[in-house]
């Protein structure tokens, strides 16, 4: 008999209304219990002072869904809340529903500890406390991101993190079962070699992402593991998917790979990089509502493109800090100029997502306006939580209200018009072109 498992398709009424500062569960989803007339179900489990059980140990037969592993804690079984169960209620409970086929709702055993200790915090003095402030205040040292951190909790040695890897850009996988079963196979056996939970995430649309939940050290091990996993699964099954095959990131930490290395820039890395590729800076910001405008400038269209995407970059966190260790290389095409902005910095955007590298500085290295392709190198290193401070998430670029100034022109979404025209921009002195992009955070 095979299982099936899926996310929570949504967040039951009893779960917000037990743990209502915990807004969003990163990590919770459900499967079917198999349970064989002899070998009973093949769990070890033991019951959690947080509620539930925590799953201790999994035999081989009679063959649990991949989700169902040690770490994982069962909150329900049919709908049944198993959280502020006595011991009786919650062995009564758990007897009653227990059968193949069952429906268990998971929850990793830490982020469930997490909400639990938020939950007391605000049950010892609720008086103290203001809900909105709170969050606010909380969100400061640990708010998700672009680099895709979602939570960390601190340990003796390492601040434990849930990051999630996308499957690809603005998209969604849908899986057949026989796939879908492969795949988790594929992450059950990452979970136990890099010792971290590796698990699919679900929107309405398919598989967005995978969530990898563990020490940093485990994460940073493993992530290229997933990487590849989804490149097998991206390239190998592409005309079943509702998505376009890619072309790979190029990353390397030791320079470019044969041919003669560029002039090397002083930067005390030992990273090749070209000496007209410096840190410029030619950028600012423009508060937009919720999102973020980032007005970038430069003597040459290729330079005021570069400048956005680093300038895109240092809102994610402060380029001050980041050193050249690494090496990414993208390319983008579009049907105009607009487009082609806008999947240069999607493809950066992209990269940061899977690859985790920051880049400090950007170079243009093909610009064919006719063909509208553009190749690009970024110079930085991988994000790290201990270096690195955490800036803003961003969610994704738009090309809403985007801008490419040249001399005489303004190019926008609606159209082309002379730059006599746009008074209401105030140019940059000694710059010939400007680009203008809306971030959406």
């Amino acid at each position: 008999m095979a299982t099936s498992s899926a996310p929570a398709s949504s967040v039951p009424a009893w779960l917000s209304k037990r743990f209502p500062l915990h807004r969003e569960w990163f990590t919770l989803c459900s499967c079917q219990l198999r349970v064989d007339a002899e070998l009973g179900a093949g769990l070890d489990m033991e019951e959690s002072d947080d509620g539930g059980y925590i799953v201790e140990a999994v035999a081989e037969k009679p063959g649990q869904n991949a989700m169902l592993r040690p770490g994982v804690a069962i909150i329900a079984i049919n709908d049944v809340c198993l959280l502020g169960l006595s011991e009786d209620e919650i062995g009564h409970t758990f007897g009653q529903h227990f059968r193949d086929g069952a429906e268990l709702l998971l929850l990793n055993a830490t982020e469930l500890r997490e909400a639990v200790i938020q939950k007391n915090a605000n049950d010892e003095c609720p008086c103290e406390i203001n809900v909105e402030e709170d969050e606010q205040e909380r969100s400061k040292p640990e708010e998700p991101a672009n680099y895709e951190l979602l939570r960390r909790v601190k340990t003796e040695t390492e601040e434990e993190a849930t990051v999630r890897i996308p499957v690809g850009r603005a998209t969604a996988w849908q899986l057949d079962s026989a796939t879908m079963a492969d795949l988790e196979r594929d992450l059950a056996i990452v979970s136990e070699t890099f010792q971290l939970s590796a698990t699919p995430r679900f929107i309405d649309a398919g598989m967005e992402c995978i969530v990898l939940t563990g020490l940093p050290s485990a994460i940073a091990r493993a992530r290229r593991e997933v990487v590849q996993i989804l490149n097998y699964y991206r390239e190998g099954m592409n005309t079943d998917l509702p998505i376009q095959p890619r072309r790979p990131v190029q990353i390397s930490s030791a320079g470019y790979g044969g041919g003669t290395s560029p002039a090397v820039a002083g930067n005390g890395s030992g990273l090749p990089v070209p000496e007209h590729v410096r840190d410029l800076r030619q950028f600012q910001y423009h508060d937009h509502t919720a999102d973020i405008i980032v007005h970038a400038w430069g003597k040459s269209r290729a330079e005021a493109f570069a400048q956005v995407v680093v300038g895109m970059f240092n809102y994610m966190t402060p380029l001050d800090s980041v050193e050249l260790h690494s090496m990414v290389e993208v390319e983008a095409k579009g049907h105009d100029l607009l487009d082609l902005l806008f999947h240069l910095l999607d493809e950066f955007l992209y990269m940061f997502g899977t690859e985790m590298v920051i880049c400090r500085r950007v170079d243009i290295v093909s610009f064919d306006e006719e063909k509208l392709y553009i190749k690009a190198r970024g110079y930085g290193e991988r994000m790290d939580l201990k270096k690195h401070e955490q800036g803003t998430e961003i969610k994704a670029i738009t090309m809403h209200m985007m801008k490419i100034l040249s001399p005489d022109t303004v190019l926008t979404e609606h159209g082309i018009k002379p730059s006599s025209e746009a008074r209401d921009l105030k140019r940059v002195d000694g710059f010939l072109h400007e680009a203008y992009v809306l971030l959406d955070i």
